[in-house]
């Protein structure tokens, strides 16, 4: 039996050998790829349709300043400078406003896709397009060719492709606008539940006691163009009397059984305390008072 440890050591030994080199090569060709994906921020890059040179300086924190001979230039260096920075963020935000995002990750995305898709936003975008000023449309060429060039122009795909196994798609000129719809989906909800409870409120409720609940601004607000906001104006009993609308103390709804009793957490029946338990969050927030809980 002695004999046979050898040959089985010897298999050990290779086997182990050629699971480590595979380790190891395949660490570095991660890290090729990687490093590959980064944007140069030193050297010339040629790219086609530049009327002049465009010079883009970085600063100490990364940040660039374009200066260019003209606007199309200049967009399309900034196109060049998304790409090689954010091209699989940009991709995100495309595919989030068109509902194409199962295309890039999976079936996990499909029911976000499926809830975006009935609104059609590729299909807006691209009408949007055909109706567009040529001047700015040319703008949006040029700032779109710029993308596809940086992208093209880096030594690998960026590395989240490489996570997914995918190849990137190239950027389209109604993706840009895509990319704003997708900014306002982040801000709104997808159902438009709450411009629905906007309209019902304007609907239902008389104008000053709508523009004061929901108002277009405060004082809060830097109005871009124009003077600062005012504040619509508490609306008077006039307007709407909520004493007038409550029902007489005969007419309340008598409650059924018994009413529960209101408990507070541990340490806070003898303090000035009054707050809400928050729903879903398990935890009871309260602020001080002048008087007991009532």
């Amino acid at each position: 039996m002695v004999p046979m440890r050898r040959p089985r050591l010897l298999i050990f030994i290779a086997v182990s050998a050629l699971l480590i080199t595979g380790a190891v090569g395949g660490v570095l060709w991660a890290r090729g790829q990687f490093r590959a994906s980064l944007p140069p921020i030193d050297g010339t890059l040629r790219v086609a349709g530049l009327s002049a040179p465009v010079k883009v300086a970085r600063d100490a924190l990364g940040i660039p300043t374009i200066a260019g001979g003209s606007r199309e230039d200049v967009a399309r260096a900034t196109g060049v400078l998304h790409a090689q920075d954010r091209f699989f963020q940009m991709d995100l935000a495309r595919r989030r406003a068109a509902g194409e995002l199962s295309a890039l990750v999976g079936e996990r995305a499909l029911e976000a896709d499926l809830q975006i898709r009935r609104h059609r936003f590729r299909s807006e975008a691209e009408r949007a397009l055909v109706s567009m000023d040529p001047a700015w449309h040319a703008l949006l060429d040029a700032y779109t060719a710029g993308v596809n060039s940086g992208l093209a122009s880096l030594g690998a795909d960026p590395f989240e492709y490489l996570l997914l196994r995918q190849r990137p798609s190239p950027w389209l000129a109604e993706d840009s606008l895509l990319v704003v719809l997708s900014m306002f989906i982040t801000l709104q909800d997808p159902d438009g539940v709450y411009e629905t409870t906007l309209a019902t409120m304007h609907d239902v409720l008389p104008k000053e006691l709508a523009e004061f609940l929901a108002p277009i601004g405060t004082e809060w607000d830097s109005p871009v163009v124009g003077s600062a906001l005012d504040v619509p104006p508490i609306p008077g009993p006039d307007v709407y009397n909520l004493r007038a609308r409550r029902p007489a103390r005969g007419q309340r709804p008598t409650p059924k059984g018994p009413t529960p009793k209101r408990s507070l957490p541990a340490g806070l029946e003898a303090k000035g305390y009054w707050g809400s338990w928050e729903l879903g969050l398990g935890h009871w927030r309260s602020w001080p008072c002048l008087g007991p809980w009532p």
